[in-house]
């Protein structure tokens, strides 16, 4: 006899498949749907054997085998879902049979989760260590609410690993609805368990939560999570007075690296209110100390963003002031700050023309590329003449992926880059690219 979770996915998939077996009595129905998976499972048993042996090996040492062999047998169908559903549990075996139920369980996740939900639920909540892991990985792959409210019930019954892999289910699902739940976890002493909570609530976009988050943060002694924090409020917080009193004590502090200190400058563009006097407050702090890096000018733009403009002004003249001087006319650093500052206040040609100096006294590559990065997104923005963008490609002898990856978080330059005459010429370029 077929266990209940698979009888359960042969049902639905019956009764889906006319209307005269949906309205069918539930009993008929799950007769009609025994019989067909016991006369259609030597077929479906003969199309799987040639992948067992696989399938039983460890995934971190044969992905690329691995994954073409799932290609497969996705291919194969939903027939195969029950035998495949089966070695989700396994009651002996030890390492192999994990390693099957984990390859078994990454088919599945081809095979819409969703359409064996109730399959999905028994095995998440049954007996079997093994098949209750898979299953609520596999939760995680259903995008249908009732994945939602399965996980989210799951978290009052699990624990260690087991609820930290809930947490990660819902984070794949996006799924804002448990997010009430999920951030009280945000008081455990196990920072891996903290930094899961915040990939959740960064992935769901949960800002109603944020006075939660933001008191977590108080108490947050592990400066290794502060950036995820940051990541959170990017994603969910806008405009929001105790989260943005919340991150500035974190510039008073050396507890961010660098690059976590620019993105922080850059989150309280968004996530400071209007005109907000802590933030403006200590923004110009900033700039009085005569910072003329890319830490400056975020300090600038994000005072911008929320109403000040004398902070660009008040940097914009620094800057004049120190290219001024005979022993900085030739740094090129300075030139590349000013051109990021008016690019960032939309004045194009000027940042161009900075760019252009920065690349003329660069004595560096990492500089020379972010010039001609620099460049580039001027003249895409000016939306002029298309041939001096595409001068500027071929000058960088930057390979097309490159170009290409410059558009990954500037929308506009991707756009840019769809105009015909630049997708001719990248095509064009990566001919020339090719190895011979």
């Amino acid at each position: 006899m077929l266990p209940s979770k698979l009888l359960a996915f042969a049902v639905l998939s019956l009764a889906a498949g006319t209307t005269a077996l949906a309205q069918m009595p539930l009993a008929e129905v799950a007769k009609l749907a025994r019989a067909r998976a016991e006369r259609t499972r030597p077929d479906q048993e003969k199309k799987l054997s040639p992948f067992w042996a696989d399938l039983q090996l460890d995934y971190r040492n044969s992905s690329q085998v691995l994954d073409a062999r799932f290609a497969e047998i996705a291919a194969l169908g939903d027939g195969v879902v029950p035998l495949l559903l089966e070695k989700l549990s396994p009651s002996q075996g030890g390492e192999t049979a994990r390693h099957l139920a984990a390859n078994c369980r990454r088919v599945l996740e081809r095979l819409d989760p969703a359409s064996f939900l109730d399959a999905l639920a028994e095995l998440a909540n049954g007996r079997n260590d093994v098949g209750r892991h898979e299953a609520i990985r596999l939760l995680g792959h259903a995008q249908v609410p009732q994945a939602t409210s399965l996980l989210a019930d799951l978290l009052d019954r699990t624990n260690g690993d087991e609820k930290r892999q809930v947490v990660n289910s819902l984070r794949r699902l996006k799924a804002v609805d448990a997010a009430h739940k999920v951030v009280p976890m945000l008081a455990s002493n196990d920072r891996q368990v903290r930094e899961d909570v915040l990939g959740y609530l960064t992935a769901a976009k949960a800002g109603a939560v944020v006075d939660t988050v933001v008191l977590a943060l108080a108490n947050e002694r592990e400066d290794k999570v502060l950036p995820q924090y940051l990541d959170y409020f990017a994603a969910a917080v806008r405009a929001n007075d105790a989260a943005a009193r919340a991150l500035l004590p974190l510039l008073d502090r050396d507890r961010l690296n660098f690059q976590d200190t620019k993105r922080l400058l850059q989150v309280l563009a968004t996530v400071a209110p209007h005109d907000h006097e802590p933030t403006v407050r200590r923004l110009h702090q900033w700039l009085d100390t005569g910072d003329s890096s890319s830490l400056g000018v975020q300090a600038a733009l994000s005072l911008r963003a929320i109403g000040d403009k004398n902070g660009v002004t008040k940097l914009k003249r620094n800057l004049d002031l120190l290219l001024s001087k005979p022993l900085r006319k030739r740094d090129a650093a300075l030139y590349e700050q000013r051109g990021n500052l008016l690019f960032g206040i939309e004045e194009y040609a000027d940042a161009l023309a900075d760019f252009e100096k920065t690349l003329e006294h660069s004595d560096g590559t990492a500089m020379t590329r972010r010039a001609y990065v620099g460049m580039m997104k001027c003249e895409a923005r000016r939306k002029k003449l298309v041939p001096n963008l595409t001068k500027l490609m071929k000058a960088s002898t930057f390979t097309v992926a490159e170009i290409e990856a410059i558009g990954a978080d500037e929308p506009w330059f991707a756009e840019t880059l769809q105009n015909d005459k630049v997708k001719a010429f990248l095509q064009n370029l990566a001919k020339e690219q090719t190895p011979k």
